[in-house]
């Protein structure tokens, strides 16, 4: 015998519910809005087509009275079939980020009808410039491109220890990458984790999570590395990865394949942490890493962070407030004695470089 889909057991379980066990003569009629709660909320309900979600919760109620009668709802198995399925999958992995109790009417069908236009901006804009700059370096730099160097350490946007006084730096630093593997792996894992967030918690919300990473990510390499140079996106992406756990903490109970979402960003987490004590204390020739680990964990920290107060749940529980709190200060604390402490350490850090940033350029190609 076939087994039965999840719309064929999503309709006979809400049959079940709501006639079989109260109304076997099938004469009661429901309010509508009882099969829309469970449409949107319920576990059951996860697996259904989301266009076939769409479709019960704008025609279900055929006579628009309100009120659900038996042969309307059934109506619906007949034709769940026959609906399309090609959006499924894009729809699918929108959704597993969103809390069961924000899977709204609305959201539902922008989902549904998304078309990439209006695109989600952010991240698509970000990755374009990122990709634009390293080709112009490439082009200037007239060197063939490795992959994992070279830099162009003269650029006026990577992170200078030499010239923390141009305070952009610790920002632009994220379009500068140092070879096609750097840029690659940042671009894909930004896209990948980013384009479902901004999906779904828009594009405003992303951008501040990406953002936050980068510059809490600078500081903290800094400060940790005082001497190195920092070049790339990976505090953005650790951000925005790490953002995850943040919906997932919050939303835990309303979350679709919370432990898979949950065991991916603890792979990919104990997998970083165990290569950078490697890359750090255990490199068989000896030699100093050149990659800022630091920047990963700040930008994990402040994805986090940031994710909790940025992606909170629209229905807030008592301790949940209480946790928004602890990681907006947090957050604030983190930087500002990120902020403090380069400004006042002078000490600590290298000799400021107060060469006009022409003549690094010409001083990097002579030299």
């Amino acid at each position: 015998m076939e087994e039965a889909s999840p719309t064929d057991k999503w309709i006979q379980k809400v049959a079940n519910d709501f006639w079989q066990t109260q109304d076997p003569d099938k004469n009661l009629r429901i309010p509508l809005g009882k099969v829309k709660e469970s449409l949107l909320q319920s576990p059951e309900a996860d697996r259904l087509p989301n266009g076939l979600v769409i479709q019960l919760l704008q025609k279900a109620d055929e006579n628009a009275d309100g009120l659900l009668d038996y042969e309307e709802f059934m109506t619906f198995s007949s034709s769940a079939s026959k609906h399309p399925r090609g959006r499924d999958t894009f729809s699918r992995a929108a959704l597993t980020v969103l809390p069961r109790n924000e899977r709204s009417l609305e959201k539902r069908t922008y989902l549904q009808q998304y078309s990439c236009c209006p695109p989600p901006v952010f991240m698509i804009l970000t990755t374009l410039v990122e990709v634009g700059v390293f080709i112009y370096y490439m082009i200037d730099m007239n060197k063939t491109m490795e992959a994992n160097r070279p830099a162009p350490i003269y650029s006026p946007l990577i992170y200078n220890p030499k010239r923390r006084y141009e305070a952009w730096r610790y920002m632009t630093y994220a379009l500068i990458h140092s070879g096609y593997m750097h840029l690659i792996n940042n671009i894909v894992v930004q896209l990948l984790l980013g384009l479902a967030l901004e999906l779904v918690h828009g594009w405003w919300r992303v951008g501040l999570i990406y953002l936050s990473g980068v510059l809490f990510g600078s500081l903290a390499n800094s400060i940790a590395a005082p001497r190195t140079y920092l070049a790339g996106a990976s505090g953005g992406v650790y951000s925005v990865e790490y953002a995850h756990i943040g919906n997932l903490l919050l939303n835990w109970s309303q979350m679709e394949f919370k432990w898979l979402q949950l065991t991916i960003v603890l792979i990919f987490s104990i997998s970083d942490l165990s290569f950078a004590l490697w890359d750090t204390y255990g490199r068989p020739d000896g030699t100093q890493s050149a990659t800022g680990h630091m920047a990963h964990l700040g930008g994990a920290v402040a994805g986090i962070t940031v994710g909790i107060y940025i992606l909170r749940n629209l229905e807030t529980k008592k301790w949940e407030k209480y946790l928004w709190w602890v990681a907006f200060v947090l957050f604030l604390v983190l930087v500002l004695a990120g902020v403090i402490l380069n400004a006042t350490l002078q000490d600590y850090f290298p000799e400021d470089d107060w060469e006009n940033i022409n003549q690094a350029r010409v001083d990097y190609f002579q030299g």
